[in-house]
Formats: structure tokens, sequence, C-alpha cells
């Protein structure tokens, strides 16, 4: 059975970990130095690699699980720690923690690890053990969707309220994820203690 209210706070989650609003100032720096239809081919291709590596992780997650015999509390202990540093680092340096360097493979270092890194491929395998493929699919495919207008949109985004309120907002969504790393991490340690 689909919950509507955990697919909507998954959405959010999601949102939040992928952080496209702190990859602005990287992702504006790649696009105005192509023309503006080559920008949109890059966001393009880098929103399909996101699609595809959001269904990827959502339908197969539990089955790299298996392969490597992790278990889900192992993955919530590893994966709080990692989104924590994530979060700590995009909190003091105020930009997500990638060097994107403009060529022929910008694809990979755009879509992944600066949008879908290692926290958010945690979520979604941790999501699909708890809620299911159903709910934790279309929770991403829903923050897909976010994710790619704040994308498409970012020139405007950046135009209209500025470097300093994107860097803000990118810290602001910094405590979230640090938040949401600290929530995964102690359901890790209390699942732990139970067994």
């Amino acid at each position: 059975m689909v919950d509507i209210n955990v697919i909507l706070g998954l959405s959010v989650q999601l949102y939040a970990i992928m952080d496209p609003i702190a990859a602005i100032p990287q992702f504006m720096r790649i696009l105005e130095s192509l023309t503006t239809d080559e920008a949109k081919k890059i966001v393009v291709k880098t929103s399909l690699a996101i699609f595809v590596l959001l269904t990827l992780f959502t339908l197969g997650g539990n089955y790299i699980l298996m392969l490597f015999g992790i278990s889900i509390t192992s993955l919530k202990i590893a994966g709080g720690i990692i989104l924590m540093a994530v979060a700590l680092d995009t909190l003091i340096t105020g930009h997500k923690p990638s060097k994107i360097e403009v060529g022929e493979y910008i694809i990979v270092p755009l879509a992944t690890p600066l949008i879908v890194g290692p926290g958010t491929m945690t979520l979604l395998i941790i999501s699909t053990g708890v809620y299911g493929v159903g709910s934790t699919l279309i929770s991403a495919y829903i923050a897909f969707t976010a994710v790619y207008l704040t994308l498409k949109l970012s020139p405007h985004i950046l135009r209209l309220v500025g470097a300093t309120f994107v860097n803000g907002l990118g810290r602001f969504m910094s405590l979230i994820i640090a938040s949401f790393a600290a929530e995964m991490l102690l359901r890790g340690v209390k699942d732990l203690l139970m067994t």
C-alpha cells in the first residue's frame, strides 16, 4: 500500500540530500561558457543520468546489499556518517564537495557525485527496505522532477535571488541534511542495540 505521507516526506528528504540548490554555483560556472543550446543539452543529459541513477539504486539497492552481505542496520550507520560528513563540509565551505572540470566527462561529476552522491544512494537503498520499492520509486521521481526544474531554472534562480542567497540556502539545506544524518545514524545504532 502506498502512503502519501511517506511519499511526500521521502521526496523532501531526497531533494534535500541531492541539494541541487547548493550545486547551482558550480553548475552555472559550467553553463556560462556554453551556448544556450549546449547548456540545454547539458541540463537534459545531467537530468537523464540522475533519473537513471535514482532508478537503478531504488530497484537494485537491496540486491547490492545482499551481494556484499551488508545489513540495512550497517548501511544506516555508515550512511548517517557519510551524510553528516557531506553536510558538515557543505556547511563549512558553502558549496558541495566536488571539483568539476568542464570536458567530455562532465555528466559524471555533475550527476554523481554532485547531485546523486553516497547519501542519496544510501537513503534510496534504506527506504526500499523500509517502505518498499513502489513508494521509494514514486518519491525518487517526485524529487527528480524538483531537481530537474531547479537545474533547468538555475540561471533564473541565480539572477533572481543572487549568489549570496543561493549559498545561504545551500548552507541551510546542510543543516537539514545533518538532521537526516543524525536520525539515520541513531536509528542504525538503535537497531544494532536491539539485535
